[in-house]
């Protein structure tokens, strides 16, 4: 509790030698903040100020490499004002969370990306809303969420559809092989009597995607019609 309050003394301080127009954005989150494949963020990932434009087109304004211990500590967005009335006027302002792991150097995905010229990371898998929809052209706001950041979150929109390749019955199991898959993102089965209702049953797996984009999921097989699709995990 202490260090809350020393950090967030710190930013309100550091508010006080800002512009009296400038963007302050304050951020934080309570944690665990997760990746879409439902593991905890690495030390050092990266939360972004974005600027939304009016016609939808997103700029990564700020981004600071600053997760710890599995959550965002307090940590205070500044634009300054000329900025903000030259390259943005009439849009939105939000706080992501980016998934910046680095599948291709490391499969295990627990290697952060590099950076690029401008300071963003080279790899951006997919990203989080935690705090969006703020429009001020300046002064002081605030963004912090009051829970952490869910697998469900991501926007996977950007991402292939899982595709059901094969079905065969294993015992007292289902094995479904699923393909296009990506390996930041976390998959699991469900199932129902009917193509109408589906739920995760009990002793289904989850699994992370991979390279190869095909992976085997099981769920316990059941008498009678058995129907089963493919889901992120939430």
């Amino acid at each position: 509790m202490k260090k809350t309050i020393v950090a967030l003394f710190v930013l309100l301080s550091a508010a006080v030698f800002a512009g009296a127009n400038d963007l302050l954005i304050m951020f934080y989150t309570p944690g665990p903040d997760k990746y879409a494949d439902g593991s905890v963020v690495l030390d050092g990932e990266r939360y972004s100020l974005v600027y939304t434009a009016a016609d939808g087109t997103q700029t990564s304004v700020l981004t600071v490499s600053i997760a710890k211990d599995g959550k965002c500590p307090p940590v205070l967005f500044s634009v300054d004002e000329r900025e903000v009335a030259e390259k943005y006027v009439g849009g939105s302002w939000g706080v992501y969370l980016l998934d910046t792991r680095d599948f291709a150097k490391d499969a295990n995905g627990k290697t952060l990306s590099g950076l690029d010229a401008e300071g963003q990371p080279t790899v951006v898998n997919v990203k989080a809303t935690v705090g969006d929809g703020i429009a001020s052209a300046g002064g002081f706001e605030s963004a912090a969420s009051s829970t952490g950041v869910a697998a469900g979150t991501y926007d996977l929109a950007n991402i292939p559809q899982p595709k059901v390749a094969g079905i065969k019955v294993d015992g007292a199991n289902v094995i479904v092989t699923v393909k296009d898959t990506v390996p930041f993102v976390g998959y699991t089965l469900q199932s129902g009597a009917d193509v109408k209702s589906f739920a995760v049953p009990a002793g289904a797996t989850a699994l992370n995607g991979n390279a190869s984009g095909e992976i085997n999921l099981v769920a316990p097989k059941k008498d009678g019609a058995q129907f089963f699709k493919v889901s992120t995990i939430k």
